[in-house]
């Protein structure tokens, strides 16, 4: 986020938040006081990028097949969305906190901060609707510092990754047909499935495997699915 392009604020869900800068002061920590775990419950859909779902799965000791018994899924312009639910609660949300912590998504990481896109940028914003009575005080800390700590960086690269791989996708004006949710669950989504079918990865790091899944999905695609 460069200043030239940050605003005083953007409209998210009805409401205003400012963007912040990573040198921007943050108060944020996780306390049990007071907590009502509502990162975790009573909260809409949190939308799932293929990374995430390989590193659940992997955390949770699942395949995709039992991932999808858990989850929601949506079609839009023949895009799938795999989306966890948090009403009532996360299904890997226990009394104890979270099961698959170190694989949590982003925008858990984020909680309750936010991060969204407008005109080709991102932002990272601390919605109103986001603010928890389980956030602790917490001496200040920098943006970036904060980030950090939760281990955002990766995330936010694969992220990226993911959306960059979308916009290529929508201008191929792939069909808005199930055919074409089919294919991206069969060559993008599940991680049961091999990213090559040349040579084997399994000792390819989850983000290398990611990458590699996109790049095969970015040729087999077009092939596989006829372009309107």
């Amino acid at each position: 986020m460069n200043k030239q392009t940050r605003k005083k604020s953007i409209r998210i869900a009805g409401a205003d938040a400012v963007p912040l800068e990573p040198s921007d002061p943050v108060q944020l920590s996780c306390g049990t006081a007071g907590c009502s775990s509502n990162c975790c419950t009573n909260g809409p859909h949190i939308i799932l990028n293929p990374y995430e779902i390989a590193l659940i799965c992997r955390a949770a000791g699942m395949s995709y097949e039992d991932l999808l018994d858990i989850v929601e899924t949506d079609r839009v312009n023949g895009f799938p969305l795999v989306m966890l639910p948090r009403d009532p609660a996360c299904s890997f949300w226990t009394d104890t906190g979270c099961r698959i912590y170190e694989a949590r998504p982003l925008a858990c990481r984020l909680f309750p901060l936010g991060r969204v896109f407008e005109n080709g940028h991102s932002f990272i914003v601390l919605p109103d609707r986001n603010r928890c009575a389980g956030l602790a005080p917490a001496s200040a800390l920098k943006l970036a510092d904060y980030l950090r700590e939760q281990d955002t960086e990766i995330q936010i690269r694969m992220a990226d990754a993911w959306i960059e791989f979308v916009t290529d996708m929508e201008r191929l004006h792939l069909p808005d047909k199930p055919v074409t949710s089919v294919a991206f669950h069969m060559l993008v989504y599940s991680p049961d499935t091999p990213p090559t079918s040349s040579a084997s990865h399994s000792s390819a790091t989850p983000e290398e495997r990611y990458l590699l899944r996109l790049a095969t999905a970015r040729q087999k695609l077009p092939h596989f699915l006829k372009a309107r």
